[in-house]
């Protein structure tokens, strides 16, 4: 249902703007030479939260549409679209919930986790790439081939995978702030989600009516 996944994309970006907001007004509470009252510290969290609240609204609805068909047909490119927004969404709020926090340790958590989802995407991609060359012949039972595909195609992820966890904990060894390390993983993943997007939809897909 097209009207269903509009207003996922509306809220994905309502969701994102007040993910934006709540990182602005903690960066107004750290440089304002002002002293605020307790509830104003807690204004970051507040917003975070309602911002949470919608990435769970958003992310039912991309369940719905990407995995049954209770509101009817879907083109594949707008699930396409409004998943990489949800994805970007999910990744934004893990990484705003750092910046809002003043933990290291949890920061840091928070950092591990939003790189392993950055990372499973990555895999995913790759495996739905090959799968089709994995899984060739299965159809007359050519196990032994199709298990020293898998072999190499497992060897292949493996390699591209453990590279991105060291890029990542380079980076946050690097920077030593979370704020750099944290943006230039969300940037990694915004433009790694833009290029998969892109890349799948010049390839043809027949659909249905």
């Amino acid at each position: 249902m097209v009207r269903l996944t509009t207003i996922s994309n509306v809220l994905s970006g309502v969701g994102l703007t007040i993910l934006a907001v709540s990182a602005g007004v903690k960066l107004l509470l750290l440089t304002a030479d002002v002293e605020f009252t307790s509830s104003l510290w807690r204004l970051p969290y507040y917003l975070w939260l309602a911002s949470v609240v919608i990435l769970g609204l958003v992310l039912l609805m991309s369940i719905i549409n990407t995995f049954t068909e209770l509101t009817g047909f879907v083109h594949p490119e707008d699930k396409l679209l409004s998943n990489m927004f949800v994805y970007i969404f999910a990744i934004g709020a893990v990484l705003i919930l750092g910046y809002i926090n003043e933990y290291p340790d949890l920061q840091e958590l928070l950092f591990n986790v939003a790189s392993m989802i950055v990372i499973a995407y990555v895999f995913l991609f790759i495996f739905v790439v090959f799968s089709s060359t994995i899984t060739e012949g299965s159809e007359i039972g050519a196990v032994k081939e199709m298990t020293a595909r898998f072999m190499i195609v497992s060897l292949l992820l493996g390699g591209v995978m453990a590279g991105l966890l060291i890029g990542f904990r380079f980076v946050w060894d690097f920077f030593n702030s979370y704020v750099h390390a944290a943006a230039t993983l969300g940037l990694s993943a915004v433009v790694l989600a833009v290029l998969i997007v892109l890349f799948l939809s010049r390839k043809y897909e027949p659909v249905g009516e």
